[in-house]
């Protein structure tokens, strides 16, 4: 497929000995962006402004003729993109151009490294004896995983506000995968500090998977 030539806005009007032609030629981890399933490719270089700066894969395939540019050294971001926008390979490079010359670079731009997740995470309701936050007067709530089946104990995961943004509710990151119980205490802050006022008697469960999100209701009760 044919190369684009882009235009640097900075560019010598013609190239003489204090600026030379910069044209780039690429792989995506040694494939053609077609084989490596590339839909559109953005190019950058530091401190320039370039006019396009992303085309797709099909107007340009090989590389591009990126314009013409005083000697000197400059920084070239390639980024590849699926057709969902997804970046799937990057690569930042040194270049050097020298003037009076046309300055050929072949550049291989590697994957984009993918981290598989390990954990998921709770998106979390809660209610106080059937009540909101606002209702039940409870500003806080501690968060409580893996307690026993009265409530009691589990790993303390922080105290966040009962209410944010009108959610009565938070999110529990980092869970191991398989099943989780959890227990909430509910505070209310009164001039001498936070009062406890709610607990769970009877925790709730969920299962949870890597990098999925599982939705729990927990419900607390007045004391003791």
């Amino acid at each position: 497929m044919r190369r684009i030539l882009m235009l640097s806005l900075i560019a010598a009007a013609a190239c003489g000995p204090s600026s030379g032609e910069l044209e780039v030629d690429w792989t995506f981890n040694g494939l053609s962006c077609a084989d490596a399933g590339v839909a559109t490719i953005q190019v950058g270089i530091a401190n320039e402004v370039l006019s396009p700066d992303q085309f797709t894969c099909q107007e340009a395939s090989l590389g591009a003729n990126l314009g013409v540019y005083y000697a000197g050294d400059y920084e070239l971001t390639v980024v590849g993109r699926a057709a969902t926008g997804e970046v799937t390979h990057q690569i930042t490079q040194a270049l050097r151009i020298t003037g009076g010359k046309k300055n050929s670079f072949a550049i291989d731009v590697p994957r984009v490294a993918t981290v598989t997740p390990t954990t998921g995470s709770a998106s979390m309701t809660w209610a106080f004896n059937g009540m909101s936050c606002a209702a039940a007067n409870v500003n806080k709530v501690t968060i409580f995983v893996d307690p026993d089946a009265s409530g009691n104990g589990g790993i303390n995961a922080g105290t966040v506000a009962c209410s944010t943004m009108g959610t009565d509710g938070a999110s529990v990151e980092s869970l191991t995968p398989g099943t989780h119980t959890f227990a909430i205490q509910g505070l209310r802050t009164l001039s001498d500090g936070d009062h406890l006022v709610y607990r769970t008697h009877r925790p709730a469960s969920g299962y949870f998977a890597a990098g999925a999100i599982t939705d729990v209701f927990v419900s607390a009760e007045p004391l003791p």
